[in-house]
């Protein structure tokens, strides 16, 4: 139905109930059969089942509580996907204590400005990241606001290990769920992510407990019937945990009784392999992996025949590709719309009516309990079907707000509680939406966002950069590499080489300088004194790079 172009997937509202992640958790979990495998390591064929997810996650709280959290402590992981990280991210719900995932990829820099804007936090990391995590506590500032660290896998330095915390919460129970009393459901944050919004460098956004829960809900309440499938069902879960869509399918999932397959490393081929060998049934793809699925050496060598759903998001998916996929292997493919803003998906996910028909750029209707319009950017008017403008939605799944940030929160979201997605589009007569060009300034690596303003306030911390513009050249199968145009300063010289170095050991691997550094005389400005950045994507309108690459 509409309502003045408000558009809404056409059935009632359902009512949200005003309880803690934890709560709708709990529930969930011990709806479960004890032996149903919660989650798989497809690296280590590691299996976690419902019943040692509960026993674990209470021995592990229980030891969290012995060792003095408390309520305003913030959990934070740094680490890859793995058995022991599931553990900690359902330990965090059952405390009810506020969770702050952070990607694998993230380095030094980054989490180093991050840590300074938290208060007292609990750090749960890998073995393989511990040293950035040494590094960043040799600042001052940041060390005063770690309370604790922990490793989830091996050992290192003096920390204390998961297994550890195990052993001191062992056949110990929480005496009720969530530990910590969460009052305000509307307004008590259980998770924070980054995001740098529609424009400007990463953000600390704020997710309240009753968005989290509007967002599983939304999966429950998806219309899929996972009875149909001949066993439990199971979903390839490529994407890291510490992204609203990495957190929304773990989660979502295992409530539902699909298993969850993780991946702490993987290449196209132990991707293959796991759908084989674990059945999967649904994987949502970055588009850089859907040309191996229908050509190259891996294409027949293992049977993908438990495939049924395809998802795809973040970027452009060529159309010859998905169509490819969609006659070789009879699947349903579905290209999704999220933002971390709006915990989730924009779109129903599946939506069937719009699986059973592939149309390019679809992106399908609107999700439950989701409103959203076309907003002409002069006006500000509603538009009808099929006239381009910017995507706004609004409903239970928005966003608090960013941390420590209101004006960015007040220029995402607008008097009405309409979230401007920075998104140009269009909805058709059936009210499916359809991006057509993007408002925002960020670059796409993949499915990753790079914010090209936090790259040049890095660069510019290098004693011979004077000034600096970073722009997206386009790929063909990785959305966008990052390039920076570099003006040095006068009297000093550095090389390309040098540069790229610089970011490399600092930054993540999103933001590395892969189109190279192109150094000029001057970096053209507007009026206001910002970076022109029409003129250097003028410069690179043209370019196209050609190479590949798909490992992780």
């Amino acid at each position: 139905m509409s309502d003045n172009n408000i558009i809404t997937l056409g059935k009632p509202y359902d009512e949200i109930p005003n309880i803690s992640v934890g709560e709708l958790f709990s529930k969930a979990l011990r709806q479960l059969d004890p032996e149903f495998i919660c989650a798989i390591d497809a690296n280590t064929d590691t299996k976690l089942t419902a019943n040692e997810l509960i026993t674990k996650c209470n021995a592990l709280a229980m030891a969290l509580i012995e060792r003095g959290i408390t309520e305003s402590d913030l959990i934070l992981t740094f680490a890859e996907n793995t058995i022991e990280l599931v553990v900690v991210l359902f330990t965090a719900v059952l405390l009810g204590v506020t969770l702050y995932p952070i990607t694998p990829i993230a380095n030094v820099y980054e989490l180093e400005k991050l840590f300074e804007t938290l208060n007292s936090v609990v750090v749960f990391t890998s073995q393989s990241k511990s040293q950035i995590i040494n590094k960043i506590l040799g600042n001052n500032t940041s060390k005063s606001n770690v309370k604790s660290v922990f490793i989830i896998d091996g050992t290192f330095d003096n920390y204390v290990t998961f297994d550890e915390l195990l052993k001191e919460g062992l056949n110990k129970n929480l005496p009720q769920i969530p530990y910590f009393e969460v009052k305000d459901p509307e307004k008590e944050i259980f998770l924070i992510l980054q995001s740098s919004g529609t424009t400007g460098v990463p953000k600390s956004t704020l997710l309240s407990h009753k968005a989290f829960v509007a967002s599983i809900y939304s999966m429950i309440n998806s219309g899929m019937n996972f009875d149909e499938f001949a066993e439990h069902p199971k979903f390839g879960h490529i994407t890291p945990f510490g992204c609203i869509t990495g957190m929304t399918f773990l989660y979502g999932y295992i409530c539902c009784g699909v298993s969850v397959v993780t991946f702490r490393h993987y290449n196209e081929e132990l991707i293959m392999k796991s759908i084989e060998k674990y059945k999967i049934n649904f994987i949502m793809i970055v588009p850089a992996f859907g040309p191996l699925l229908v050509s190259g050496p891996l294409v027949d060598k293992y049977d993908l025949s438990s495939l049924g759903f395809v998802y795809t998001g973040g970027a452009h998916f060529p159309e010859c590709t998905a169509k490819a996929i969609i006659a070789k292997y009879g699947v349903k493919f579905q290209e999704v719309y999220g933002m971390t803003e709006y915990c989730g998906t924009l779109t129903h996910v599946p939506d069937l009516e719009v699986c059973g028909q592939y149309i390019a750029g679809n992106l399908g209707r609107p999700a439950k309990n989701t409103q959203m319009k076309i907003r002409d950017l002069t006006t500000g008017e509603s538009l009808g079907p099929n006239i381009d403008g910017e995507i706004c939605v609004r409903g239970p799944k928005l966003f608090s707000g960013y941390l420590n940030n209101p004006l960015a929160t007040k220029e995402a979201i607008d008097s009405e509680g309409w979230l401007r997605t920075g998104d140009m589009g269009h909805y058709d007569e059936k009210h499916r939406f359809f991006i057509t060009d993007r408002l925002k300034e960020l670059i796409k690596f993949g499915t990753k966002q790079v914010s090209p303003t936090e790259v040049e306030q890095f660069l510019l911390t290098h004693k011979c950069v004077a000034e600096v513009a970073v722009v997206g050249v386009r790929h063909e199968t990785q959305s966008q590499w990052v390039r920076a145009y570099v003006k040095v300063r006068d009297g000093m010289t550095v090389t390309e080489e040098e540069l790229k170095k610089y970011v490399s050991d600092n930054l993540n691997d999103a933001k590395l300088l892969r189109a190279g550094v192109v150094f000029v005389d001057r970096i053209p400005r507007t009026t206001v004194g910002k970076v022109d950045r029409r003129y250097f994507k003028q410069l690179i309108a043209d370019q196209i790079i050609k190479s590949n690459s798909f490992d992780n």
